[in-house]
């Protein structure tokens, strides 16, 4: 009977942790108060970035970035990156081949590495700027 249980709480422990969905992540970053850039050169920190990654630039207004992430014709992210000179912050738009559940605000693990690189490296352009 013990064998049993431990079978049953071992395969419920795999089958939850091999799950593909995870919260949408919404990044968010603000710079040190003593910190002053322009905008433009937030724009260009966060350009940079996108390029590095594949992203491509599908529009900007001057505070609100569009851009597309394609990953081999079957998963295709939209996001907006909203920035000033005092910060940005990303936001999903749409995706397809995600499993994004708008219900549930879950979507393919992968958008949220993909969200994190994206941050990650906006962030480290950042710090070289005097």
């Amino acid at each position: 009977m013990h064998k049993v249980i431990l079978a049953c709480v071992l395969s419920t422990a795999l089958l939850t942790g091999c799950g593909t969905s995870a919260p949408v992540s919404t990044v968010s970053y603000s710079l040190a108060a003593h910190k002053t850039i322009q905008s433009q050169q937030m724009q260009q920190a966060v350009y940079t970035a996108l390029q590095r990654y594949g992203w491509q630039l599908q529009s900007d207004n001057g505070s609100q970035i569009y851009a597309r992430f394609n990953k081999q014709e079957r998963h295709i992210v939209d996001i907006r990156i909203d920035y000033s000179e005092r910060g940005f912050a990303i936001h999903h738009v749409t995706s397809q081949g995600l499993n994004y559940n708008q219900g549930r605000d879950s979507i393919h693990r992968n958008y949220n590495r993909w969200v994190r690189n994206l941050d990650q490296d906006i962030q480290s352009n950042l710090s070289f700027i005097q």
